[in-house]
């Protein structure tokens, strides 16, 4: 009886159809036309096998692709043969028809015998991984032990990752607008203390649980920060953003201001040996909440108009992607700094909000059309009062950024008259991430980073951001 795995359950068989594919006749001719012969038999059996015990129907059609699990070593013991069939049904056929069933079956297992028959008896691969030996018992970690104060250094364990875990030595971990939130108690029921907060994450895996696959130790990569369950109706139909059972690293799960992180080995997203893990780090966060808000909450089609509302660490990376589809630009923003910035990167038309009226620019530009989506980088009601009348008729206005406390309301007649959409935008997708990657590495997109601190400065970062001081994102140097 097959053990199930961590991620596997057992399952007991009440029924199962039979499909046409496992096509009787195939069996009836391989018999009929002398294929199989009593040392085929023996030799299966003499590979840990009994015919009569063993045998199950196979729904698979074409016998040349049973699946099994070929071979297993341990220690002393022996050759093993472990057979993994695709299980159906016991039919009772007639001793021919077994024959004939076993053909295939057998001559991979004598090929398998053959191809891996040594100098040492046989050489036989195994499946066996062992779990990665963690050297190093403590790390450094920046704790958030009371709102609206510093983060604190101290010595926590370092975590071991489980079966299906890999643990991330943390080179470099961006700061983002939300950390101020996390600091600030604006997160309540979401962050209890005391909390490691970070979420856009680089680095290297020096850990790998026994269950992994497809890793090694000593991959440099990115970290997609949702934890999902991977088998809810949204996770099922490519939303795990939102998942019904989601956690983020830096949020509800101990973050990347840390040496160490562990996380699912699902989430850590590799990055070519040439990437510069400083600006691949943020493509996490700033770059991917940007590219899924214009790739599939509010896709634009080339030649359409979109605003960006606030040029910081996520408009900026906006510009760039509305850029790369092929759309007309306009960025507002109240810095002089941030909207030339912009304009390195390709927007169209720059306004400034603190000097003009920007909805009389936008419609000015568009020439009282407006524009077919805005993307609202501030989230307060300030900014979405004017912005929203910036949309054609049928236009799209995606909420990028939000402030917890103050709630935003809109004129429901316009909404009603006009049929404009306000939407929501949450993160990314890993698939969202892993194309970002590409893009990057391909040097189509620039990731904007403007500083780079030492961990022990991180403190001095978190209150630049809150100053508006920074142009991009600033970056952590952890390790």
């Amino acid at each position: 009886v097959p053990s199930p795995g961590p991620l596997e359950v057992l399952v007991k068989v009440h029924y199962c159809g039979i499909c046409g594919t496992g096509d009787v006749d195939t069996v009836g001719r391989l018999s009929g036309e002398g294929f199989v012969d009593k040392s085929d038999i023996g030799a299966a059996n003499g590979a840990g096998f009994n015919l009569d015990k063993h045998f199950l129907g196979a729904g698979l059609g074409n016998w040349n692709h049973l699946q099994f699990l070929m071979v297993r070593t341990h220690q002393n013991q022996g050759l093993h043969f472990f057979r993994q069939i695709h299980h159906i049904l016991p039919i009772v056929y007639s001793e021919k028809d077994k024959l004939g069933l076993f053909y295939n079956y057998t001559r991979h297992m004598m090929l398998v015998k053959q191809r891996y028959q040594s100098a040492n008896e046989y050489n036989c691969r195994t499946v066996q991984q062992q779990k990665t030996v963690i050297p190093f018992q403590s790390m450094k970690a920046l704790v958030l032990k009371a709102y609206n104060e510093d983060l604190v250094m101290e010595d926590l364990p370092v975590p071991s990752p489980g079966p299906l875990e890999v643990l991330v030595k943390v080179h470099y971990c961006g700061i983002c607008g939300t950390d101020l939130k996390i600091v600030g108690g604006k997160l309540p029921g979401i962050i209890h203390l005391p909390h490691t907060p970070g979420h856009e994450i680089a680095g290297e895996i020096v850990a790998l649980g026994e269950e992994v696959k497809g890793l090694s130790v000593g991959d440099r990569g990115i970290v997609y920060l949702y934890t999902t369950c991977h088998d809810c109706e949204l996770c099922r139909t490519g939303r795990e953003n939102i998942c019904y059972n989601l956690r983020r690293l830096g949020f509800e799960l101990p973050g990347g201001f840390a040496e160490y992180v562990k996380l699912p080995a699902y989430n850590f997203c590799k990055v070519s040996p040439e990437s510069k893990l400083e600006e691949m780090a943020v493509l996490t966060d700033a770059v991917a909440t940007p590219y899924h808000a214009l790739k599939s909450i509010a896709p634009l089609k080339e030649g359409q108009s979109v605003l960006i509302v606030g040029a910081g660490g996520l408009g900026l990376h906006a510009v760039q992607l509305a850029k790369l589809a092929g759309v007309r630009v306009v960025v507002t923003d109240v810095k002089k700094d941030a909207l030339e910035a912009a304009g390195r990167f390709g927007a169209d038309l720059l306004v400034n909000s603190a000097e003009v009226d920007p909805k009389k620019a936008v419609l000015d530009w568009t020439e009282g059309r407006g524009v077919d989506v805005v993307l609202e980088g501030v989230g307060r009601q300030s900014t979405v009062s004017w912005s929203l009348y910036c949309l054609k008729p049928g236009g799209t206005l995606v909420i990028m950024g939000y402030d917890p406390p103050n709630p935003i309301t809109v004129n429901t007649k316009d909404m009603h008259y006009n049929e404009w959409k306000i939407c929501g935008t949450r993160a990314a997708t890993k698939q969202d991430l892993v194309e970002l990657i590409a893009l990057t590495e391909a040097g189509k997109l620039k990731p904007v980073v403007s500083t780079v601190l030492p961990f022990g400065k991180t403190n001095e970062g978190l209150a630049a951001v809150a100053q508006g001081k920074t142009l991009g994102r600033i970056v952590i140097k952890v390790m």
